[in-house]
């Protein structure tokens, strides 16, 4: 629980507040713009199919509704990220992409990239951790209920 109270305290340094914000702005802008790289027509790589990262995006380009529906679903994270009303529940929905990016970049071995997307993981986790008050009151309700449930 220390390490809440130590979240909550630094909640209040400004120039903490100006890194969140520029940290939801940084997560809102690279999942709308990999999301628009998903769209009908538009490549995400040049890279060819001998390469194993060019071959891993060309087959799921080819997945058609599969590869658009993805386009999608991270221009709509990208966009709630940025608004208050959503950031709660976007920021928890960004996390297993955020995580499946992440594992490709590492199962694929792609140069560089592994950084970026830790980055991207530990931006997402940070992005959860600010708000951690939203989420605890659920998991002690949990708690509670499995207890007396026990009893």
């Amino acid at each position: 629980m220390k390490i809440l109270q130590l979240i909550d305290s630094l909640r209040h340094v400004v120039i903490l507040q100006w890194g969140y914000w520029g940290l939801r702005l940084a997560m809102d802008l690279t999942f709308v713009i990999s999301g628009v790289r998903k769209m009908p027509g538009i490549l995400f790589t040049t890279l060819p199919d001998t390469n194993p990262v060019g071959a891993y995006f060309k087959a799921m380009h080819e997945t058609g509704f599969y590869w658009h529906a993805i386009g999608y679903f991270q221009i709509l994270i990208g966009l709630l990220v940025f608004f208050n009303r959503f950031v709660v529940v976007s920021s928890l929905l960004m996390m297993p992409v955020t995580v499946n990016i992440f594992l490709i970049s590492i199962s694929l071995h792609m140069t560089g990239t592994p950084v970026i997307t830790s980055m991207m993981l530990l931006g997402n986790m940070v992005l959860i951790l600010w708000h951690h008050e939203n989420y605890i009151s659920l998991i002690r309700k949990q708690i509670y209920k499995i207890k007396e449930n026990k009893m």
